[in-house]
């Protein structure tokens, strides 16, 4: 894990997330088992850090019961390397009720092994809580940019019609010049490799994943991974990208707004694959995703009437079997197994 990164939990990013009172932060380093709480993530648990022992698990055994499947356990978290974004319930020690939105990231290897979790938990029991929650997590991406050059955003359409502040900041071009020419803060000599890589699987709405060297705001070239996935909404229909930007250096996998989008281009082929990784039958399959032989097989042949709910189910049960998806540099998918 880079320095950058591990800043992000430092006392100065700690101390401004934390202002609102609202906000706690934890991290778990899986080699040592270090588990590290912030003192806003005590005060949200009603916990004192004199007597209770920072561990994962002290944290799930707080949920309320009825929302504990919302929450990832310690096993998918050690085997998937996954968290997404969760809203549950957590009862105090004095028994009091809070409601509290968690997001959380894994740094894992190269390989896919996870190597450390950290992740932000946000009270968010009434409205004007969720208000002030909204504004806190908006200045922790803000942290994020400025100590990592690091971001998402959300792209509507292609072509361009609009940059996200964050990227107009970075390369500090004027948005005129960059919706003449989106590639000028490209190195000169990559800009038509990378241009017409982009531009071909854009129109067929496939991951674009890129590596430029960019010219900075401040004159510095760097090297940048760039991540393109395409949004569909319910109907399944195209609904615009999400993007992540970060220097090439960050190890990591993507934010889950990322994997997520990701998750929308499994395919029946994806599911034969893993489970053929894994020697299962589609009625272990079924099994293991909680699902009917039939739900399997209508995914695995691609029929329009299998839920994108029972895609997800599928894909979580072979990542906790040790299957991993990961995207290439043509936009395709691709499985292995850790």
């Amino acid at each position: 894990m880079s320095a950058a990164v591990s800043s992000l939990i430092s006392d100065d990013v700690l101390r401004l997330v934390e202002g609102f009172g609202l906000t706690g932060t934890w991290s778990w380093t899986f080699t040592t088992d270090e588990h590290v709480w912030s003192p806003g993530l005590f005060r949200i648990l009603g916990l004192e850090p004199s007597t209770a022992r920072a561990e994962y698990g002290l944290l799930l055994a707080l949920v309320h019961p009825e929302d504990r499947d919302k929450v990832t356990s310690t096993s998918e978290l050690l085997q998937t390397g996954q968290m997404t974004q969760q809203t549950f319930r957590i009862i105090r020690p004095d028994g009091t009720l809070r409601t509290v939105m968690s997001r959380g990231e894994v740094i894992v290897a190269p390989s896919g092994r996870p190597l450390q979790a950290m992740g932000v938990l946000i009270d968010v029991s009434d409205r004007e809580m969720l208000a002030r929650a909204q504004a806190a997590e908006r200045r922790r991406k803000r942290t994020l940019f400025e100590q990592t050059g690091a971001f998402t955003s959300v792209t509507p359409v292609y072509p361009y019609i609009d940059f996200s502040p964050e990227w107009l900041e970075l390369v500090g071009l004027p948005r005129q010049e960059l919706l003449e020419e989106p590639t000028l803060p490209v190195l000169k000599e990559e800009r038509t490799r990378w241009r017409d890589h982009g531009r071909e699987l854009y129109l067929a709405r496939k991951v674009v994943h890129t590596r430029p060297r960019l010219i900075l705001a401040n004159g510095e070239i760097k090297p940048y991974r760039m991540v393109m996935v395409p949004m569909r909404n319910t109907a399944g229909d195209a609904d615009g990208w999400v993007n992540y930007i970060a220097p090439l250096h960050l190890t990591g996998m993507a934010p889950n707004a990322m994997r997520q989008s990701l998750e929308q281009l499994v395919r029946g082929m994806h599911l034969r694959a893993g489970r053929a990784l894994l020697g299962w039958s589609m009625q272990q399959l079924a099994e293991a995703a909680g699902l009917s032989f039939s739900t399997v097989r209508r995914l695995e042949d691609e029929d329009e009437s299998a839920s994108r709910r029972a895609c997800q189910a599928a894909v979580r049960a072979l990542r906790s079997h040790g299957i991993v998806f990961s995207f290439m540099d043509d936009g395709t998918l691709a499985l292995g197994k850790t």
